[in-house]
């Protein structure tokens, strides 16, 4: 089976990823909206839902797909797409504060935001040399592949856990703030993305992650 069964406990990282994303898209269009409301609502599902989904993929219990060259395809097509609806919403939220006249990478959610974009190009350039031969013979120092894939996996990341940080400074935002029972919403969210950076850290720096990117499944 190329999608796997999953305990209650193994499902909980994914739930937790969905349910913030399913709160942040309620907040963003009601009880009113505008074209602001595009900007949380695709970068949540650009970050919560296909990045940090697609770190996921990698880990051994809480990972939807079987299969190494399965998990490596749906990776790509996730980052991708993650990374084209985030820049739609870079793109909303550049046009809302040039129409209001107000100042960019003001805050520290837009400093970490644009950290993040640029860590996630960084990324998706990088992951090339893992793809293509002919782009690894480009690449200057160590050529080894399970080298480059450690490395890979670790500024991934660093990536998502910049993301991160920018989704938790966007829970202080003036537009947060402004919503009805948000110190109690900061609380549930702050607490949702504290779980999920603990989850993808420990894959991460335990080897979890560079373990499964060296060694192709023998599922097949």
């Amino acid at each position: 089976a190329v999608v796997s069964t999953q305990s209650t406990g193994e499902l909980l990282p994914h739930v937790i990823l969905f349910g913030l994303i399913g709160f942040i898209l309620i907040i963003s269009w009601s009880p009113t909206s505008s074209l602001f409301s595009w900007h949380p609502t695709l970068m949540s599902v650009a970050f919560l839902g296909l990045q940090c989904e697609s770190i996921l993929l990698f880990h051994p219990r809480f990972s939807f797909v079987t299969g190494h060259a399965l998990r490596v395809t749906v990776h790509q097509v996730f980052q991708i797409v993650g990374f084209l609806l985030a820049s739609g919403g870079m793109g909303i939220i550049y046009t809302v504060k040039e129409r209001a006249g107000k100042p960019h990478i003001s805050t520290l959610h837009a400093l970490f935001g644009l950290l993040a974009m640029i860590l996630c190009a960084i990324q998706l350039i990088g992951g090339l040399p893992l793809i293509y031969p002919k782009v690894r013979k480009l690449v200057p120092g160590n050529k080894s592949l399970a080298v480059m894939k450690q490395n890979h996996a670790r500024m991934g990341l660093i990536t998502i856990l910049t993301a991160l940080t920018a989704i938790s400074f966007a829970f202080y935002s003036n537009w947060f703030l402004k919503k009805e029972f948000h110190r109690i919403y900061q609380n549930v969210a702050f607490g949702a993305v504290a779980t999920i950076i603990g989850v993808i850290f420990a894959q991460v720096w335990h080897g979890r992650l560079a373990v499964e990117v060296e060694q192709p499944s023998h599922n097949h």
